[in-house]
């Protein structure tokens, strides 16, 4: 089972329209969103961990450097891929609703764990990690083009639009994502 479900993701990632149909078909299919969820929020979690090793290993007791802290940082990676997760499909759906979609916004959101997937790769520039290198830059600017890619296979699937209006769709909802970043952000 998790063989099959773990290549059926590989194959979402990848792309492929039919994988899309045969998730939303799958018999546990709210389990294996979550439990995507959960991997995005560890790697999220285990990233940030990282970019405060030195943070961490100036706590004087064993146990907050080992323990405490770390999972503190494991559960904020946890609830941030949750609230990413839930706007993410948010825009989506607005998105597509907004092109005449009919599907509800529980049919986007379960889908949407997969798209999280190669957000990951952004998750290093997002931590503070590379000091603004050209690799984590490139693989901020890969995650985000991968993410949107995957989100236009999602609105395509679960809307059944075609592709241009798929990614008109998912072009909106990131041109929204970007302008709220830009207006929360500040500016350096």
């Amino acid at each position: 089972m998790i063989k099959g479900v773990s290549k059926l993701v590989g194959k979402m990632i990848s792309l492929d329209d039919p994988s899309y149909r045969s998730f939303l078909e799958l018999p546990k299919t709210e389990t294996v969103s979550r439990l995507l969820l959960l991997v995005v929020g560890l790697g999220y979690g285990a990233i940030s961990i990282a970019s405060q090793a030195s943070y961490i290993s100036s706590f004087d007791s064993a146990l907050l450097q080992n323990f405490l802290v770390p999972a503190i940082f494991i559960l904020f990676g946890i609830l941030t891929a949750f609230i990413t997760k839930v706007g993410m499909a948010a825009l989506l759906w607005a998105g597509s609703k907004a092109l005449g979609g009919t599907a509800k916004y529980r049919a986007v959101s379960l889908v949407t764990p997969v798209a999280l997937l190669p957000g990951l790769l952004g998750a290093p520039y997002l931590a503070g990690l590379g000091g603004g290198s050209v690799w984590v830059n490139l693989f901020l600017v890969a995650g985000i083009i991968w993410m949107y890619l995957v989100g236009v296979k999602i609105v395509q699937v679960v809307q059944g639009f075609s592709a241009t209006k798929a990614y008109l769709s998912a072009g909106m909802a990131f041109l929204f994502l970007a302008s709220i970043y830009y207006l929360v952000i500040p500016a350096s």
